[in-house]
């Protein structure tokens, strides 16, 4: 509440009941988190999951858990609740943002220039670079890059893709 009064104070002003939005948009936010970290913390090629074994320690486990909700936390909060005002309504400003955003198919391409040249394979650096500004998980484009067809891998991660269009669009808004 306090962080859209000092960020958004026109949509905060339009807001009939604060308490009762900002109360249902935290247990949307909660139960999304919950369900984010838990897929990151069972996808087969997150890190997080290879890292997982019976042998590791109980703060091993801990750790690895705090981080996916970590993460989770991040994406959701920055989907639902930093906001700004834009200069045009937002539904407008997703639509132009839409129509001049790099196209997922970018990453098809790059992850079969990987797949013909595996010596161009970056480094981490590079590699956890490229994930921050696509949006993405590392483990996403690592997959994509050991992936037969990598277009069929983009499409089975179709709503991974939305969410982290969603993340570029509001980094560009703010």
């Amino acid at each position: 509440m306090a962080h859209w009064k000092t960020h958004a104070p026109q949509r905060f002003q339009n807001l009939d009941d604060p308490t009762r939005f900002f109360t249902d948009l935290g247990q949307e936010a909660q139960g999304q988190i919950s369900e984010l970290a838990r897929q990151i913390e069972t996808t087969p090629a997150s890190v997080l999951a290879k890292t997982a074994s019976s042998e590791q320690t109980y703060l091993q486990d801990v750790a690895r858990r705090m981080t996916a909700l970590r993460i989770a936390e991040e994406v959701v909060m920055q989907q639902l609740a930093w906001v700004s005002d834009p200069s045009l309504p937002l539904d407008e400003a997703r639509e132009e943002w839409e129509q001049t955003r790099p196209s997922d198919e970018n990453l098809v391409t790059w992850a079969e220039r990987m797949q013909d040249a595996p010596d161009l394979m970056p480094s981490t650096v590079d590699l956890e670079q490229k994930a921050k500004d696509w949006a993405v998980p590392t483990w996403f484009l690592e997959g994509l890059v050991e992936a037969e067809i990598p277009r069929q891998y983009l499409e089975e991660h179709q709503s991974l893709l939305a969410e982290a269009a969603t993340i570029r669009f509001l980094r560009e808004v703010r």
